[in-house]
């Protein structure tokens, strides 16, 4: 299976009221999309920063492939009649679509929960971070949860680093942080990042 190593994130807040709207026009994108060629899947940030929005993240083995995809479905004419729909009648403000690449652990498939820890980390210290991802991983292997590191290629911020937590549901995500926030070795790999960056925010997302 090819590594999905690349992903495009649109960031879509709703407008009062306009929820659900919103969701089922996203949802078809979705599907549009991955008729094109991505990997895509739509989250709801449902805690901690950008709650109530959602996040639609299309994946890649490669930027030519992506592009590829972009091209192909914009010239779908059901994607086109979905956008007219949004030019006519907005249902919720868009950022994006930014790009990012994963330096390490690209996802082997789609979870239903992700965590997020977005950092303050300046290039030279992307280096380090690559250095203490193994560490993490084989700790998080103890209970099952896949690691991912990921930096922007086109965004407004290019000193975030961005570190992934898979799930496999929000009670394995409970089970799974209530042991590593009592295990000296967690511990001691979060103050080691901390030394050389700072975290800004975190989130948790829902598969829709």
């Amino acid at each position: 299976m090819k590594k999905m190593s690349y992903v495009s994130i649109r960031e879509v807040t709703p407008h009062a009221g306009k929820e659900s709207v919103l969701k089922e026009r996203m949802k078809s994108i979705s599907g549009i999309m991955s008729k094109h060629g991505a990997k895509s899947a739509l989250y709801k940030v449902v805690a901690g920063e950008g709650a109530g929005r959602y996040d639609l993240q299309n994946w890649y083995s490669s930027l030519e492939e992506g592009a590829k995809s972009f091209q192909s479905y914009g010239a779908d004419a059901a994607y086109q009649k979905i956008m007219q729909m949004r030019e006519d009648g907005p249902a919720g403000d868009v950022v994006g679509p930014w790009i990012g690449r994963m330096v390490f652990g690209a996802p082997k498939g789609v979870k239903p929960v992700v965590v997020h820890r977005d950092y303050f980390a300046p290039r030279n210290t992307v280096a380090k971070a690559l250095e203490l991802a193994p560490k993490l991983q084989k700790l998080m292997d103890e209970v099952d949860v896949e690691v991912g590191i990921g930096v922007p290629m086109l965004k407004d911020d290019h000193e975030m680093l961005r570190v992934v937590y898979r799930f496999e549901s929000m009670v394995h995500w409970g089970s799974s942080v209530d042991k590593m926030v009592i295990d000296d070795r967690f511990l001691a790999l979060v103050n080691e990042a901390h030394q050389s960056t700072t975290l800004k925010c975190s989130r948790m997302l829902v598969l829709q």
